[in-house]
């Protein structure tokens, strides 16, 4: 149902965008995600997250002609899945940053980055979220449409900083532990870049 509501949203903001204001934009978007492997904390086999779509939303806001501030919303809903083990959750991203666009031609390059948090939510609520600082770091190519909206495609990196050894969906006991320091995320994206 939220992908329906970006939809829609995004519609509507075109409609109603005035051609000559472009000091902030908003890009709904949607792609793919794959992740590091984490282990299973009873028999130390290795536990994947299942590759899925993810979906989101960026916010920017101008600061000069080639640099963005902005906001990164992103949600992956996911499954962990081993021999002994099938649970369900989502994983958000909510992080502060900034673009810097370089102009060749009718191309956009770019590149991208940001700080925040990474949410964990199981679905099954036996089991606790866990809250992480995390920073991403991408880059794509922006395609302008029109004067006012432009086709962004990114490749993203996400890093969570774990404990080396840190569980989660823990309930009494755990089921998953982090193998490193850095939980590792990939998505690539794809989204319409509305300004107004």
């Amino acid at each position: 149902m939220s992908r329906h509501y970006l939809l829609a949203a995004t519609i509507l903001v075109t409609q109603l965008t005035p051609a000559y204001a472009q000091d902030y934009e908003i890009t709904p978007y949607i792609g793919w995600r794959t992740s590091s492997s984490l282990e299973d904390v009873e028999t130390g086999e290795t536990i994947d997250l299942k590759e899925t779509d993810s979906f989101g939303i960026i916010l920017s806001m101008k600061k000069n002609l080639d640099t963005n501030y902005d906001f990164l919303f992103s949600r992956q809903n996911t499954e962990l899945q081993s021999a002994t083990v099938t649970e369900s959750l989502r994983i958000d991203y909510y992080h502060l940053g900034g673009t810097i666009f370089y102009d060749y031609d009718k191309l956009h390059p770019f590149v991208s980055g940001g700080l925040g948090a990474t949410h964990i939510s199981p679905a099954n609520d036996a089991f606790s979220s866990e809250t992480k600082f995390s920073l991403s770091v991408g880059g794509g190519l922006k395609f302008p449409l029109t004067q006012n909206v432009g086709l962004r495609l990114e490749a993203r990196g996400y890093g969570t900083v774990v404990s080396s050894g840190g569980t989660i969906l823990c309930s009494g006991g755990c089921v998953a532990k982090f193998t490193g320091s850095l939980f590792m995320q990939f998505e690539a994206l794809a989204g319409l870049s509305i300004a107004f």
